[in-house]
């Protein structure tokens, strides 16, 4: 059943009930939204807003994209001029965009944005998330987001429709909605509800859009491959561990671009859950970004490929381009003994 909002005044001690009002019925969403652009805080903690009507092709217009003060990006989208149920269909589609986009792509969307609410052409990303939350941007990536949607009211079929995936699937979405009340002085109130209480999201979702490192190392586990996962795990610090939900359950491995003029370039993942490939038990399923590992270290995508396809076949699985299976210790060994080669020609570069 939709959640439903009662308001009582307390006058002289004596209760007026107000009859639950759509907020819609007395402002318009246009105006949700303006007031949401200048107070995100109204979603109920502090946001930066770093892009409002984003084009997206074959989407639609992103409403707002924001980001939460441990960099997380907040994809907000208002029920306006559709169902609820359309409203939360198109918000995940906005959500499996971020996804698949890059980091480069979204800082100049924010980038832009910025620029222009300021008036200030140099104003940065950087600069504004230091100036809202009073510390500096954390490496951030475009796979580490969730959703809100925000409308006046939910219907019940939308309500069932993000407590299951919250609540059952772990997917980082939630509804937050308004109801409007006059009360006898004149004087109108703005009420906010949430659907998906932040204590079982967090419980629910693992506590955010990652596993920890224990939960994936318990996955490898399950699968027989924890040395062969320690083994490949020996790429960090060379390279930033990321613990993710991607494809089940993985390890992934950001570096950045030789110039320092880029962000984080996402080059290895190591999948613990047996998902990637439909890996057996005993065996590791690896994918390695040939051509973000090309463009960071200056070895030609081709050669990148030849050198680790002598360790195993490589295939394609869903968008991930170059895949390999790991059935040993010595194929690990090998594979990281290559990877650390071209790492190390990566940082001979920087420091030439």
């Amino acid at each position: 059943m939709a959640t439903q909002i009662k308001v009582w005044e307390i006058t002289n001690g004596k209760l007026t009930s107000h009859d639950d009002v759509s907020f819609a019925d007395s402002h318009s969403e246009v105006e949700l939204e303006e007031w949401l652009c200048k107070g995100p805080d109204l979603l109920g903690e502090k946001l930066l807003v770093i892009a409002r009507q984003l084009p997206i092709a074959n989407v639609g217009r992103l409403d707002l994209l924001c980001m939460d003060t441990s960099g997380k990006l907040v994809i907000v989208e208002l029920k306006r001029g559709l169902t609820t149920r359309e409203a939360v269909a198109q918000a995940l589609d906005y959500a499996s965009w971020l996804d698949a986009t890059s980091e480069d792509d979204v800082l100049a969307y924010a980038n832009d944005y910025l620029q222009r609410e300021s008036g200030d052409p140099s104003r940065t990303l950087e600069d504004c998330f230091e100036e809202c939350f009073e510390k500096k941007l954390p490496d951030w990536v475009c796979q580490n987001h969730r959703v809100v949607v925000a409308a006046a009211q939910l219907d019940s079929s939308a309500e069932r429709i993000i407590n299951y995936l919250a609540q059952r699937h772990g997917v980082q979405i939630n509804a937050v909605f308004f109801n409007y009340a006059k009360l006898s002085g004149g004087k109108e109130i703005l009420i906010r509800s949430v659907l998906v209480p932040e204590s079982v999201a967090a419980v629910r979702a693992g506590g955010g859009h990652s596993f920890s490192e224990a939960t994936l190392m318990a996955m490898a586990a399950e699968h027989n491959i924890v040395d062969l996962v320690k083994i490949c795990r020996q790429m960090c610090p060379a390279w930033d561990e990321v613990c993710a939900r991607v494809a089940g359950g993985s390890f992934r491995y950001w570096t950045r671009k030789h110039d320092g003029l880029s962000g984080n370039k996402m080059v290895f993942g190591i999948n613990v859950s047996g998902n990637l490939a439909s890996a057996e038990s005993g065996e590791l399923g690896v994918w390695v970004r040939t051509d973000s590992l090309s463009e960071v270290t200056g070895v030609p995508e081709g050669k990148i490929k030849d050198r680790l396809s002598r360790i195993s076949p490589p295939f394609s699985s869903g968008k991930m381009d170059f895949v390999i299976r790991l059935r040993s210790a010595t194929d690990a060994e090998r594979l990281l003994s290559e990877l650390k080669a071209i790492a190390a020609e990566q940082a001979a570069g920087q420091t030439t």
